[in-house]
């Protein structure tokens, strides 16, 4: 997309191999102006947004009368031009949600801001102005093409927010070092990038760094790339430090993955309640401190008889949550097919409902029209009379019909709110019984904790009293470490019994998660189920009262018009 703010584009006035002394005598008298003239700093207004000319303001869809854009229809914008406005900041364009093009090009722009709830936003051109740093673009996942060519910025940050981006150009900045055009290699979508004119292009590996470090590219600095080059800079440049770079970005990866791996696996615990399981043991016997667990103190982990019990607690637990998972995923399958049928039967039940009143009003708009059509031939005292009776009538029916459509969906209302009263006890009965299969899990779980922990004081308390015996034999035998920990009775009980407290804090806290998900979830579907009804309930009453009133109005028309013909004696009226 070429304009004057690209530097490719040739002087206006000015063809290749043809300028002419005047016209060279008239770019230096007007870059000396430019110069000497004082900028007055603008924001951007509605006169800006508008335009005076085209290709200033709304630059598209363009508008088939050829008139101005209005304030009103600003969200219906895609493409906006703000080129050489004197902008000082970036303001005022909240209203353009649908922006796919913005231009901002050669202005006075010091700080890029209030752009990110431009979601569309594909294109941006920010080249000429005066920023020194990115940021602002957090949220512009779908920009592809950036330019910030000839600004005044230092390093590559703050793109984090742009992953799709094709196109980036940052040339005539201050960037130096070539370690910062390694930040791009994240970005696998980067096919053109521009760096001509940074002080880091001085650099005699300048090419072969690009090269090596972003292979993905096909452009650098506006030339096409080639590929045997490419190949021959990942096998020869600076191979340890990009071996390592590799290796770190593969362990990146694998922990991304294995971390969305986990993720799915907890969202779909989740919709059986069943979340609060992950992870339980490793909670419980934390080695390091992290929200909600119970870390494992050092003095018990010297204890000859822990690692036996912790690994009965592990395969008991491992036992327990599988038959837990079994169990609830069984019964949470009945629950899915029991709320997703009666959602069907209501979405059928409101269709049959909104079909039969269409039918109904389609029928009675038919009859309205044969009988204002037939009706409007009548002349004479006689015709009047025809005619007023027949207004009468309508509107007789029209009643009728309002009434039976309100009628209708009063109905329809009671039987949703009458299955919905049956569907609910239903839901309660399977939930209730989840809530209690879990609770019974979490009891066994306490139970188990208290095995845990009567074997461990048993066994640390046997372990320090041998010691205390046999004093002298154990310090040879033992590292200092836990002889160290096995002579301190005190602080070894203190240590079992906060680890025990913490075990059960843990339980506990679980425990209320899962059963905090099972009543949100009661609660919220039968709640959010009412509220659709209510708001489809006055929907349905507006749209009724709406198509009485249009047909009402339209009766009375024919009437009055009847009134008028047989008053200045034009003969019939016509009800059409």
């Amino acid at each position: 997309m070429a304009d004057a703010a690209d530097p490719f584009v040739p002087l206006a006035g000015l063809s290749a191999g043809t300028s002419s002394n005047a016209n060279v005598a008239k770019i230096a008298i007007d870059q000396r102006k430019k110069k000497t003239d004082v900028v007055e700093p603008q924001v951007i207004s509605e006169e800006l947004l508008i335009g005076e000319r085209p290709g200033e303001g709304v630059e598209e869809p363009v508008k088939q009368d050829g008139e101005a854009w209005e304030p009103i229809d600003f969200p219906k914008v895609t493409s906006l031009s703000l080129s050489f406005k004197n902008i000082i900041e970036i303001s005022n364009l909240c209203n353009f949600d649908s922006l796919t093009t913005l231009r901002l090009d050669n202005n006075i722009i010091d700080k890029i801001q209030n752009l990110n709830h431009l979601k569309q936003l594909r294109w941006l051109d920010l080249s000429f102005n005066n920023i020194r740093e990115i940021g602002g673009l957090d949220q512009l996942s779908n920009l592809l093409d950036l330019s910030l060519y000839h600004n005044q910025i230092e390093e590559i940050t703050g793109l984090d927010g742009c992953p799709n981006l094709n196109i980036l150009s940052l040339g005539h900045n201050n960037i130096k070092e070539l370690k910062q055009i390694d930040v791009l290699r994240k970005f696998s979508n980067l096919r053109c990038v521009c760096l001509d004119g940074n002080k880091v292009c001085q650099n005699d590996s300048y090419n072969q760094h690009v090269l090596a470090y972003l292979p993905h590219l096909k452009y650098l600095d506006y030339m096409l790339i080639d590929r045997k080059a490419i190949a021959q800079a990942q096998e020869g440049y600076n191979l340890d430090e990009l071996t390592e770079v590799r290796e770190r970005e593969q362990l990146e990866a694998a922990k991304i993955r294995q971390k969305n791996e986990k993720d799915a696996i907890i969202a779909k615990l989740r919709t059986s309640f069943l979340d609060a399981t992950e992870d339980l043991f490793e909670l419980l016997f934390s080695k390091t401190e992290e929200p909600g667990g119970a870390l494992e103190p050092e003095n018990v982990t010297v204890l000859t008889c822990y690692g036996q019990l912790k690994e009965d607690y592990r395969d008991k637990l491992a036992d327990d949550i599988k038959n837990l998972r079994s169990w609830m995923e069984e019964k949470n399958e009945g629950r899915l097919k029991k709320s997703a049928a009666f959602e069907k039967a209501v979405h059928i039940a409101e269709k049959e409902s909104e079909d039969e009143a269409f039918q109904m009003v389609r029928r009675f708009k038919s009859y309205m029209k044969n009988r204002l059509l037939s009706s409007g031939g009548e002349e004479g005292a006689g015709g009047k009379a025809e005619a007023d009776t027949m207004v009468q009538q309508l509107l007789e029916h029209l009643s009728g019909l309002e009434n039976q459509l309100m009628a209708n969906e009063i109905q329809l209302q009671e039987s949703i709110e009458e299955a919905l009263g049956d569907f609910e006890a239903k839901i309660s009965d399977i939930v209730k019984a989840m809530s209690e299969r879990g609770s019974e899990f979490f009891r066994r779980l306490e139970e188990l904790e208290k095995v845990f922990i009567t074997g461990l004081m048993e066994g640390a308390n046997s372990e320090m009293d041998s010691f205390q015996q046999n004093q002298e034999t154990a310090l040879a035998d033992n590292d200092s470490n836990k002889a160290k920990f096995l002579g301190m009775r005190d602080e070894m009980s203190l240590a079992c019994s906060n680890f025990s407290e913490a075990h059960m804090v843990v339980i506990q806290n679980k425990e209320d998660q899962m059963q905090n998900q099972m009543n949100t979830w009661s609660k919220s579907f039968f709640e959010n189920h009412r509220e659709r009804q209510y708001h489809r309930n006055r929907q349905r009453i507006m749209d009724t009262k709406k198509v009485i009133d249009d047909c009402r109005e339209e009766i009375s028309q024919a009437g009055e018009a009847a009134d008028y013909d047989d008053e200045h004696g034009d003969g019939g009226g016509d009800f059409r």
